[in-house]
């Protein structure tokens, strides 16, 4: 009995020690919030707080991808009730979406890259802590229920406003919230993605549209930390797998530039074919309730999946099997024409989820689909390769980054010879996409733009 009360007082005294230790750093994190020292440590707490909730988001995507999963295999003994498993399980995915909306978010609005965007620039940075939950939440249950919309953009959205909060917390300046609402963003990129430079670029590229030495410094902290934070669970294991033959040589560069300016041509047809997907099926479900919509978006998102299995986006499998060169052309063909329309029913019907995991699977499907011509002549050639460089370009041309497309392939791939080749074809498709003058995802991209070379005076 002693000993025990011994024990206990240690330990009493142990968590008192600790207690003042973190009040203690909390003060001084209070103390020095206006300096430039003050904003290091600030960027570093944010860091670990997007991947910490990375983690989570994981984690309940997992719970969520497992139910529904269940309840598919419960509802599909026989073919024909296995064909309308999927959209109804899509369709009760949105529904709870609709009700989460309807009730707990009820007053929280958010768009994802759009309202971050908007938030960094016209709104001091200043964005609520319950899109955090909402964007975990919803996107779990979008997603894993069938939806064709990517996880990153409500991780973008999630990173981004606990940035915000934190700042808020703190009571820092607008300037100040500003920086750490746009660090949060790129944390939740470099964590989600494994790829601490793609989340950097993609904050100077998309968020900022511009780089200074005052923005760089809180996004580089925050986003290698929040990738530390995620690979201390997850590993280092990269997302994607390799090609079979990472060895380029110069004469394949001439193939490489064909590459780039087909994934431009692709994206210009994912763009279009997004947008006005997007505006039918918002004109189409515009006197439902706001309960219904995501409901039926659900349900039409879940019998395109029952048609191609590979427009879900709960793996990227599709993708790495794109890679290695495997996977039938014609399944390819049919998930290339169907995946902006899916992603469009899903974001157009109020369902949760973004457009850079679904601009990804274009890229790789697409690349697979030319390799396999190009087998035909030249049985050297590498499908896996294409697939990985059309993944980068297209990516590049849809938010109009062509480092930040680069880059995150690069980095979720972990082949360092792709380098060159990546950035290379990602310049011809972001070149054909501007020549298109269509607008893409890039909320920036007005701002990005520059005058052509033959107007400027010598």
């Amino acid at each position: 009995m002693d000993s025990f009360k011994l024990a206990w007082n240690q330990l009493r005294e142990r968590m008192r020690t600790g207690s003042w230790a973190l009040n203690r750093l909390f003060s001084m994190v209070l103390d020095l919030r206006h300096t430039d020292t003050g904003l290091v440590v600030s960027s570093i707490l944010i860091g670990i707080a997007v991947g910490l909730s990375i983690v989570v988001f994981h984690v309940v995507m997992l719970w969520f991808e497992a139910f529904f999963r269940f309840l598919f295999e419960e509802t599909s003994a026989f073919p024909v009730i296995r064909f309308f498993a999927l959209p109804l399980i899509g369709g009760f995915g949105g529904l709870a979406v609709g009700v989460l909306n309807a009730s707990i978010f009820r007053d929280t609005d958010g768009d994802g890259l759009r309202t971050v965007v908007e938030a960094v620039h016209h709104r001091q940075g200043r964005l609520s802590g319950r899109l955090a939950v909402r964007s975990i939440l919803n996107a779990a249950l979008s997603i894993s229920s069938g939806g064709g919309g990517g996880r990153e953009s409500p991780t973008i959205l999630l990173g981004s406003s606990l940035g915000s909060v934190i700042g808020q917390w703190m009571t820092l300046r607008p300037r100040q919230l500003r920086l750490l609402s746009a660090s949060g963003a790129a944390a939740a990129i470099a964590g989600i993605f494994n790829a601490p430079l793609g989340g950097i670029v993609f904050a100077v590229e998309v968020i900022f549209g511009r780089v200074s030495l005052q923005t760089i410094i809180p996004v580089v902290l925050s986003s290698v930390m929040s990738t530390a934070t995620a690979r201390f669970f997850w590993g280092t294991n990269p997302i994607l797998v390799k090609p079979a033959s990472g060895t380029v040589e110069w004469v394949d560069y001439i193939l490489l530039a064909i590459v780039g300016m087909l994934s431009g041509v692709g994206t210009v047809y994912f763009l279009r074919a997004f947008r006005r997907s997007q505006a039918l099926v918002r004109r189409v479900l515009l006197g439902s309730s706001s309960i219904m919509k995501p409901a039926l978006g659900g349900l039409l998102a879940g019998a395109l999946v029952a048609i191609a299995p590979d427009l879900l986006e709960t793996t990227y499998e599709p993708v790495n099997r794109a890679i290695r060169g495997e996977g039938l052309w014609w399944m390819a063909v049919v998930t290339l024409l169907l995946k902006p329309i899916s992603a469009a029913i899903t974001i157009g019907s109020g369902g949760e989820g973004g457009t850079f995991a679904p601009a990804v699977k274009f890229g790789a499907l697409l690349g697979l689909c030319f390799g396999t011509v190009i087998g035909l002549a030249l049985p050297e050639s590498q499908p896996g390769l294409y697939a990985l460089v059309c993944a980068a370009s297209v990516l590049a041309g849809s938010y109009y980054a062509p480092l930040t497309g680069a880059l995150v392939l690069f980095e979720i791939s972990g082949n360092y010879e792709l380098l060159l080749p990546l950035m290379f074809s990602a310049m011809f498709s972001v070149f054909i996409v501007n020549k298109v003058g269509i607008h893409t995802f890039n909320p920036n991209q007005r701002s990005l733009d520059v005058e052509p070379l033959s107007q400027h005076q010598p």
